[in-house]
């Protein structure tokens, strides 16, 4: 198990989510859409930042037990995002947009998540493919 590699997977969902949410991208859009307001998110509760962080790592060290092994002509990478999209765009997209629509969400912030996991998952593989050595 390479732990630098489920590591830096967590951060890569961290940092895409720093960027993603941040309220020059999506971020307005996302509060509106969450009933927040930028009050509410300027000084953000450090367990919420500490649970995101323990969160990833379960992502990445559920996408971990997979990696090390290699698929002719496609460079490690690009093989762990694709391990990453598959559960990302099948699982947590339908999952997500089952419990938005029961939250009676619209369906723009709906995507708006869904959208930033399947990037978050699919990044997230890759980065932890690409850190681990071939076995």
């Amino acid at each position: 198990m390479n732990y630098l590699a489920i590591l830096a997977g967590a951060v890569s969902i961290m940092a895409l989510g720093f960027v993603w949410f941040h309220p020059k991208v999506f971020g307005t859009p996302w509060m509106k859409g969450a009933g927040l307001t930028e009050e509410d998110m300027k000084s953000p509760n450090p367990l919420i930042m500490v649970g995101a962080l323990l969160m990833g790592l379960v992502i990445s060290w559920t996408l971990s037990r997979y990696a090390g092994h290699t698929e002719e002509g496609m460079s490690q990478f690009v093989h762990g995002m694709y391990h990453g999209f598959l559960p990302g765009i099948t699982l947590v997209t339908p999952a997500l947009i089952s419990k938005g629509l029961f939250e009676q969400k619209n369906l723009g912030w709906i995507l708006l998540g869904a959208v930033y996991w399947v990037l978050a998952i699919t990044i997230a593989g890759g980065v932890v493919y690409a850190l681990t050595p071939i076995s």
